[in-house]
């Protein structure tokens, strides 16, 4: 290499840089703490010791910012090695003189990045803003390519806190993780290498003095984006409207008599998550023991089961109703009540002209007696929560650790500001506000399909509209 310059990392970079080379690695902290350089020193190190045997593959959310990395990558190549480089604009590709390459490619889209990275071959996978995307299934897909023959393998994951990959990353990488300490992830030795911008000494003061603006207008963000707190974040949606401390509550501390009723709510999903909560409304106004006071009418979710996959909080089980139905007589039970509430409207279907069971149907057969929820459109039912968040109606109990992980971090959806992104993990969001809606006035029928359907009533009207 070419010893003219002298490139130091931070110490939190050096500190990056000494993680055996075996290990996955998660950097996931605030803003500005020096990943992206800590990840170019990962990629030139790794071309430097293994030469034609590097292959490394690096994926950012926009194109833009990927641009942006390709040029600071060139400018760390040439105080490496001079001239000894070349980089394909159009390719988004650097061939180095010992023979090791870097492609780098944005994630216009999931499929798009698996058709780019289909069939190819890599040592060493960077996904920086992990938070914004690809969905983890992409990203799990991605470590598949990791077969370079005589290389230690490693991917490498760099994001903030916020994103629609929010809750899923914090549940894998971030929550009960100890710092720079390995954890086992699925047949993985991972590491959490958190950073903030005290741990990035290039940076002026200047920078470090805008994020005070967020102290006083966004307390939750400025807590993720300046110290790097994953639990911390308030996503777009709730953000001015949703206080942990004001909303969490020990369930202990408020007995099921307390409520007028406690009913189920089920988000069904089976390649995505299922998502039921246990709420209703409390019969009297409870005063807490830190003197907090929970309003008589004020809407509470008491309790939940969240089907996922373990590894993905983003996946879903693949099990029947019949096959969680145990679970949710289980969570009925241990809080006195039965099985009973509503389900999202759209389980009702059946295949016309087929006598098949819906979902709800044989969520019904388990025992779980469900009625379709007056669901209507999205953004009313969320804007309803939101009110009674604000309010200081709403509240849920601390045991519900699947609703504290998703719902309260969710993003906007950049195409409809007034909606929640579909793409991330709204399944508890959604069941909440079934909750809230209530069933759809009306009885539910089941039919058996045997027979013919009844005659209407003749009213001597000729003309009929159906």
């Amino acid at each position: 290499m070419n010893q003219a310059a002298v490139v130091r990392p931070t110490p939190f970079q050096a500190q990056v840089l000494s993680i055996p080379e075996d290990h996955f690695i998660f950097l996931g902290g605030g803003r500005g703490g020096g990943k992206s350089f800590g990840i170019q020193l990962l990629i030139l190190r790794h071309c430097d010791q293994y030469k034609n045997r590097a292959r490394v593959l690096v994926t950012r959310r926009r194109l833009k910012s990927l641009l942006q990395f390709a040029e600071e990558m060139r400018g760390l190549f040439r105080s490496a090695y001079g001239q000894g480089f070349s980089y394909n604009q159009n390719d988004n590709v650097f061939r180095l003189a010992n023979g090791a390459t870097v492609q780098l490619t944005h994630c216009e889209s999931n499929a798009a990045l698996q058709d780019t990275v289909q069939g190819m071959t890599f040592s060493l996978i960077v996904v920086d803003e992990a938070g914004e995307g690809p969905e983890l299934p992409v990203i799990d897909a991605l470590a598949l390519t990791l077969r370079a023959p005589g290389v230690p393998l490693r991917m490498v994951l760099a994001g903030n806190p916020g994103g629609a990959n929010h809750s899923a990353l914090a549940e894998r990488y971030v929550t009960g993780r100890t710092p720079w300490v390995p954890f086992e992830f699925a047949d993985q030795r991972w590491v959490y290498a958190p950073s903030t911008v005290d741990d990035n000494p290039h940076l002026p003061e200047a920078y470090k003095r805008n994020f005070e603006v967020l102290r006083h207008t966004d307390p939750a963000l400025y807590k993720a984006h300046r110290h790097g707190d994953w639990s911390a974040i308030v996503g777009d949606y709730f953000g001015g409207v949703w206080s942990h401390a004001r909303a969490v509550f020990d369930h202990h501390e408020v007995p099921p008599d307390l409520f007028s009723s406690l009913r189920l709510s089920i988000d069904w999903g089976s390649a995505a998550p299922c998502a039921a909560v246990l709420g209703g409304q409390l019969a009297y106004d409870v005063r807490l023991s830190d003197d907090r006071v929970m309003p008589k009418g004020a809407w509470v979710i008491y309790d939940e089961h969240f089907e996922c996959d373990p590894q993905n909080i983003a996946r879903g089980t693949g099990r029947t109703p019949g096959q969680i139905a145990p679970a949710l007589h289980a969570m009925a039970r241990r809080n006195g009540v039965r099985a009973r509430g509503v389900i999202d409207s759209a389980a009702e279907a059946r295949t016309a002209g087929r006598a098949e069971a819906s979902i709800a149907d044989l969520f019904r057969e388990a025992g779980v007696r469900v009625s379709p929820a007056r669901k209507g459109a999205r953004v009313p039912r969320f804007e309803l929560l939101k009110q009674l968040m604000a309010n200081g109606e709403f509240f849920v109990a601390s045991r519900c650790r699947y609703w504290l992980a998703t719902v309260p971090s969710l993003p906007r959806d950049p195409r409809n500001p007034e909606d929640v992104d579909s793409a991330a993990n709204d399944h508890m969001l959604d069941a909440t506000s079934y909750l809230i809606a209530g069933a759809s006035s009306g009885r539910v029928a089941v039919g058996d399909f045997a027979g013919p359907p009844p005659r209407l009533p003749d009213t001597g009207n000729r003309v009929m509209y159906v």
